[in-house]
């Protein structure tokens, strides 16, 4: 076995270490699925939040015509934004489980 580094300590006693990383495919399908994980959670707290400030707006709207029309956009935007994250989930699934024969354990590291 080779070693990368050799550690020359004082008074002559060397250490060899081999510092080489470890962990392969199965680390990096790890660091992968914990990012996706992260990431579809974020998007979905971002559109709730934006679904909760859209009525909000359409409650506070006093009536004006635009002001409804401003929060009813908005809500249309947050729940076509959900739907866009849950398909995008699904290809994410679709695509890593062909990489690494399984799918992205969601909402199990945590």
């Amino acid at each position: 076995m080779k070693y990368l580094a050799t550690l020359q300590l004082p008074g002559g006693n060397s250490i060899t270490t081999n510092i080489v990383p470890t962990g392969g495919p199965s680390t990096l399908a790890s660091i992968i699925a914990t990012g996706l994980d992260l990431a579809v959670m974020a998007a979905i707290i971002v559109c709730l939040f934006m679904l909760i400030w859209a009525g909000f707006d359409w409650i506070f709207s006093e009536g004006d015509k635009q002001k409804v029309a401003r929060a009813r956009q908005r809500l249309v935007v947050s729940i076509i934004g959900l739907i866009v994250i849950f398909m995008s989930f699904m290809i994410i699934n679709l695509i890593y489980g062909f990489f690494f024969g399984k799918a992205v354990d969601f909402l199990g590291s945590f």
